[in-house]
């Protein structure tokens, strides 16, 4: 089951610092200590991907004392460099105010760099920051195309929020049909019971609209490898 993305307000830590290849520059390291040399080595070589790394063990604190000030600056170099991951993380510290002076205005503008490098957790959070007006023009209708974005790659909020949208006719055409397929997608990936809002959208369709939504949700769940 895919990891789910955690609303604003309630963020967790996600990234592994030791996931994925940092390339010729750094080579893997055997443990957090040495892993701390090689990230600061070559982060300030100008390495993107180690300036990350580096930010992220230097926010989890794994060595002693966690550190967000410095984590937010390494972040911010390696999101300046078009680094996707380090464009969401310091959006999350900077919409917290975690490290650095809370700015919802700039947290979006680092989400949106992210959510166009096409990192779904970002795409999620802009659109729930466009839905609610958070350092943002309230925009229903860019809302519900970043959460299609990032429901697409599955994340089960998105897919939620998206059905919500769809239900009430807020953002997009209301249509009942698609309401309930992506509700089904979303209950399929491990989103926790929604019988009431379930129960509310079956009883004002027909069964023809309830196998037609049944069968776009099978469909997607095929289409994207995530069938239950």
């Amino acid at each position: 089951m895919r990891r789910w993305a955690v609303a604003m307000g309630v963020w967790v830590l996600w990234a592994s610092p030791l996931t994925g290849a940092l390339g010729d520059q750094v080579p893997v390291p055997e443990n957090y200590g040495q892993a701390m040399r090689w990230y600061e080595r070559a982060a300030e070589g100008g390495n993107a991907k180690a300036q990350f790394y580096l930010g992220v063990l230097l926010e989890s604190g794994v060595r002693g004392a966690n550190d967000p000030t410095i984590a937010a600056g390494w972040f911010r170099k390696a999101a300046e460099q078009g680094h996707t991951e380090a464009q969401y993380r310091l959006g999350l510290m900077v919409f917290q105010g975690r490290g650095v002076g809370r700015d919802p205005s700039e947290a979006a503008r680092w989400f949106e760099a992210a959510a166009k490098g096409g990192l779904a957790d970002a795409q999620y959070n802009l659109g729930l920051m466009y839905e609610t007006g958070a350092g943002v023009a309230r925009d229903p209708a860019r809302a519900a195309r970043w959460y299609e974005k990032a429901a697409e790659q599955g994340i089960g909020g998105a897919q939620l929020q998206l059905s919500l949208m769809y239900a009430r006719g807020k953002g997009v055409a209301r249509d009942p049909v698609r309401a309930l397929m992506w509700l089904e997608v979303a209950l399929a990936g491990g989103l926790e019971n929604r019988a009431e809002f379930r129960s509310g959208l079956t009883a004002a369709m027909t069964p023809a609209q309830i196998e037609e939504a049944l069968r776009m949700a099978r469909r997607h769940q095929e289409r994207t490898g995530r069938a239950p």
